[in-house]
Protein backbone atom coordinates (compact mmCIF):
# COMPACT_ATOMS: atom_id res chain seq x y z
CA UNK A 1 0.00 0.00 0.00
CA UNK A 2 2.71 2.50 0.94
CA UNK A 3 4.82 1.69 -2.11
CA UNK A 4 1.84 2.31 -4.40
CA UNK A 5 0.98 5.55 -2.60
CA UNK A 6 4.55 6.80 -3.00
CA UNK A 7 4.38 6.16 -6.74
CA UNK A 8 1.04 7.95 -7.04
CA UNK A 9 2.30 10.95 -5.09
CA UNK A 10 5.37 11.25 -7.32
CA UNK A 11 3.15 10.93 -10.41
CA UNK A 12 0.88 13.75 -9.23
CA UNK A 13 3.96 15.84 -8.49
CA UNK A 14 4.98 15.43 -12.10
CA UNK A 15 1.47 16.33 -13.26
CA UNK A 16 1.26 19.59 -11.30
CA UNK A 17 4.69 20.58 -12.61
CA UNK A 18 3.91 19.72 -16.24
CA UNK A 19 0.54 21.49 -16.10
CA UNK A 20 2.28 24.63 -14.79
CA UNK A 21 0.36 24.54 -11.53
CA UNK A 22 3.57 25.02 -9.57
CA UNK A 23 7.07 26.34 -10.21
CA UNK A 24 10.55 25.54 -8.93
CA UNK A 25 10.26 23.80 -5.58
CA UNK A 26 6.99 25.55 -4.67
CA UNK A 27 3.96 23.77 -3.27
CA UNK A 28 3.51 20.50 -1.44
CA UNK A 29 1.46 17.33 -1.84
CA UNK A 30 0.38 14.72 0.67
CA UNK A 31 -1.81 11.65 1.01
CA UNK A 32 -3.16 9.74 3.97
CA UNK A 33 -1.91 6.20 4.53
CA UNK A 34 -4.07 5.49 7.58
CA UNK A 35 -5.63 7.30 10.52
CA UNK A 36 -2.25 8.17 12.02
CA UNK A 37 0.10 8.37 9.03
CA UNK A 38 0.57 10.44 5.89
CA UNK A 39 3.09 10.75 3.08
CA UNK A 40 4.27 14.22 2.07
CA UNK A 41 6.73 15.78 -0.35
CA UNK A 42 10.15 16.70 1.08
CA UNK A 43 11.22 20.29 1.61
CA UNK A 44 12.82 22.12 -1.33
CA UNK A 45 12.14 19.53 -4.04
CA UNK A 46 11.03 20.18 -7.61
CA UNK A 47 7.74 18.30 -7.89
CA UNK A 48 8.43 17.42 -11.51
CA UNK A 49 11.56 15.49 -10.51
CA UNK A 50 10.26 13.86 -7.33
CA UNK A 51 11.08 10.18 -6.88
CA UNK A 52 8.88 7.80 -4.83
CA UNK A 53 11.70 6.99 -2.41
CA UNK A 54 12.13 10.70 -1.57
CA UNK A 55 8.62 10.98 -0.12
CA UNK A 56 8.53 11.42 3.67
CA UNK A 57 6.33 9.39 6.04
CA UNK A 58 4.92 11.54 8.88
CA UNK A 59 2.90 10.75 11.99
CA UNK A 60 -0.21 12.95 11.73
CA UNK A 61 -0.58 13.27 15.50
CA UNK A 62 3.00 13.73 16.68
CA UNK A 63 4.79 15.18 13.65
CA UNK A 64 7.55 12.56 13.85
CA UNK A 65 8.87 11.66 10.41
CA UNK A 66 10.87 9.01 8.63
CA UNK A 67 12.97 9.87 5.60
CA UNK A 68 16.38 11.02 4.44
CA UNK A 69 15.24 14.66 4.25
CA UNK A 70 12.94 17.01 6.13
CA UNK A 71 9.25 17.01 5.22
CA UNK A 72 7.70 20.11 3.67
CA UNK A 73 7.64 23.16 5.90
CA UNK A 74 3.86 23.18 5.40
CA UNK A 75 3.46 19.80 7.15
CA UNK A 76 1.53 21.43 10.07
CA UNK A 77 -1.48 22.38 7.97
CA UNK A 78 -1.53 19.04 6.16
CA UNK A 79 -1.56 17.21 9.50
CA UNK A 80 -4.18 19.58 10.88
CA UNK A 81 -6.56 19.07 7.96
CA UNK A 82 -6.21 15.28 8.19
CA UNK A 83 -6.93 15.39 11.94
CA UNK A 84 -10.08 17.47 11.51
CA UNK A 85 -11.33 16.10 8.17
CA UNK A 86 -11.34 12.26 8.36
CA UNK A 87 -12.89 12.02 4.88
CA UNK A 88 -9.89 13.78 3.27
CA UNK A 89 -7.40 11.38 1.71
CA UNK A 90 -5.10 13.80 -0.11
CA UNK A 91 -4.09 17.47 -0.22
CA UNK A 92 -2.54 19.41 -3.10
CA UNK A 93 -1.13 22.89 -2.40
CA UNK A 94 0.31 24.83 -5.35
CA UNK A 95 0.99 28.35 -6.59
CA UNK A 96 -0.80 28.39 -9.97
CA UNK A 97 -0.65 31.78 -11.68
CA UNK A 98 -4.34 32.71 -12.00
CA UNK A 99 -5.30 31.43 -8.55
CA UNK A 100 -2.36 33.28 -7.04
CA UNK A 101 -3.28 36.49 -8.87
CA UNK A 102 -6.69 36.35 -7.20
CA UNK A 103 -5.07 35.52 -3.86
CA UNK A 104 -2.64 38.46 -4.12
CA UNK A 105 -5.50 40.80 -5.04
CA UNK A 106 -7.63 39.47 -2.18
CA UNK A 107 -10.42 38.43 -4.56
CA UNK A 108 -12.48 35.29 -4.15
CA UNK A 109 -12.72 32.62 -6.81
CA UNK A 110 -16.21 32.48 -8.33
CA UNK A 111 -16.98 28.80 -8.83
CA UNK A 112 -20.60 29.57 -9.76
CA UNK A 113 -19.75 31.16 -13.12
CA UNK A 114 -19.83 27.68 -14.72
CA UNK A 115 -21.59 24.37 -13.94
CA UNK A 116 -18.21 22.59 -13.87
CA UNK A 117 -16.92 24.93 -11.19
CA UNK A 118 -19.87 24.13 -8.95
CA UNK A 119 -19.73 20.39 -9.58
CA UNK A 120 -16.02 20.06 -8.84
CA UNK A 121 -15.40 22.81 -6.28
CA UNK A 122 -18.78 23.44 -4.67
CA UNK A 123 -20.35 26.84 -4.16
CA UNK A 124 -17.90 28.17 -1.58
CA UNK A 125 -14.15 28.46 -2.20
CA UNK A 126 -12.92 30.47 0.81
CA UNK A 127 -10.15 33.07 0.70
CA UNK A 128 -8.07 32.18 3.76
CA UNK A 129 -6.39 35.03 5.62
CA UNK A 130 -2.63 35.33 5.27
CA UNK A 131 -0.34 33.43 7.61
CA UNK A 132 3.45 32.96 7.48
CA UNK A 133 4.30 29.79 5.49
CA UNK A 134 5.05 26.85 7.76
CA UNK A 135 3.64 28.55 10.85
CA UNK A 136 1.08 27.21 13.31
CA UNK A 137 -0.84 30.42 12.65
CA UNK A 138 -1.30 29.50 8.99
CA UNK A 139 -2.27 25.95 9.94
CA UNK A 140 -4.93 27.25 12.35
CA UNK A 141 -6.30 29.69 9.76
CA UNK A 142 -6.51 26.99 7.09
CA UNK A 143 -8.19 24.43 9.34
CA UNK A 144 -10.86 26.85 10.54
CA UNK A 145 -11.46 28.90 7.38
CA UNK A 146 -11.38 25.97 4.94
CA UNK A 147 -14.10 24.31 7.02
CA UNK A 148 -15.90 21.66 4.98
CA UNK A 149 -14.98 23.21 1.62
CA UNK A 150 -13.16 21.26 -1.10
CA UNK A 151 -10.69 24.00 -1.98
CA UNK A 152 -9.53 27.47 -0.99
CA UNK A 153 -7.29 30.36 -1.98
CA UNK A 154 -4.57 31.39 0.46
CA UNK A 155 -4.17 35.15 0.53
CA UNK A 156 -0.88 36.37 -1.02
CA UNK A 157 0.24 32.73 -1.24
CA UNK A 158 -1.53 30.27 -3.54
CA UNK A 159 -4.24 27.64 -3.59
CA UNK A 160 -5.15 24.39 -1.86
CA UNK A 161 -7.44 21.51 -2.79
CA UNK A 162 -8.46 18.43 -0.82
CA UNK A 163 -9.88 15.17 -2.14
CA UNK A 164 -10.71 11.58 -1.33
CA UNK A 165 -7.46 10.60 -3.07
CA UNK A 166 -4.58 12.20 -4.95
CA UNK A 167 -6.25 12.30 -8.35
CA UNK A 168 -9.41 13.81 -6.85
CA UNK A 169 -7.39 16.58 -5.18
CA UNK A 170 -5.36 17.16 -8.36
CA UNK A 171 -8.55 17.41 -10.44
CA UNK A 172 -9.90 20.06 -8.10
CA UNK A 173 -6.66 22.03 -8.23
CA UNK A 174 -6.59 21.99 -12.04
CA UNK A 175 -10.28 22.94 -12.20
CA UNK A 176 -9.70 25.78 -9.74
CA UNK A 177 -6.93 27.21 -11.90
CA UNK A 178 -9.14 26.94 -15.01
CA UNK A 179 -12.00 28.78 -13.28
CA UNK A 180 -9.61 31.44 -11.97
CA UNK A 181 -8.21 32.00 -15.47
CA UNK A 182 -11.70 32.14 -16.98
CA UNK A 183 -12.84 34.58 -14.29
CA UNK A 184 -9.91 36.93 -14.77
CA UNK A 185 -10.24 36.97 -18.57
CA UNK A 186 -14.01 37.42 -18.48
CA UNK A 187 -13.72 40.30 -16.02
CA UNK A 188 -11.25 42.02 -18.35
CA UNK A 189 -13.83 42.34 -21.11
CA UNK A 190 -17.15 42.38 -19.31
CA UNK A 191 -19.16 41.67 -16.18
CA UNK A 192 -19.62 37.92 -15.93
CA UNK A 193 -22.57 36.83 -13.82
CA UNK A 194 -22.94 33.78 -11.66
CA UNK A 195 -25.48 31.19 -12.70
CA UNK A 196 -29.04 31.87 -11.48
CA UNK A 197 -29.76 30.76 -7.91
CA UNK A 198 -32.19 28.05 -8.99
CA UNK A 199 -29.58 26.59 -11.37
CA UNK A 200 -26.91 26.71 -8.67
CA UNK A 201 -29.22 24.77 -6.33
CA UNK A 202 -30.00 22.24 -9.07
CA UNK A 203 -26.31 21.63 -9.86
CA UNK A 204 -25.31 21.37 -6.21
CA UNK A 205 -28.07 18.81 -5.71
CA UNK A 206 -26.68 16.82 -8.64
CA UNK A 207 -23.24 16.79 -7.01
CA UNK A 208 -24.46 15.21 -3.76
Amino acid sequence: MELEARGQLAAVGKLVYERRLTFGSGGNISCRLDQDTMLITPSGTCKGMLQPEEVIRVNIKTGEYCGARKPSMETPFHSGIYRTRPEVGAIVHCHPISCTVLAVLGRKLRSAITPEGLLVLGELVPLVDYGTPGSDDLADRLIHQLGDSRACLMRSHGALAVGRDLLDAFNRMETMEYIATLQLRAEEVGRPEDLPEEEIARILNMAK
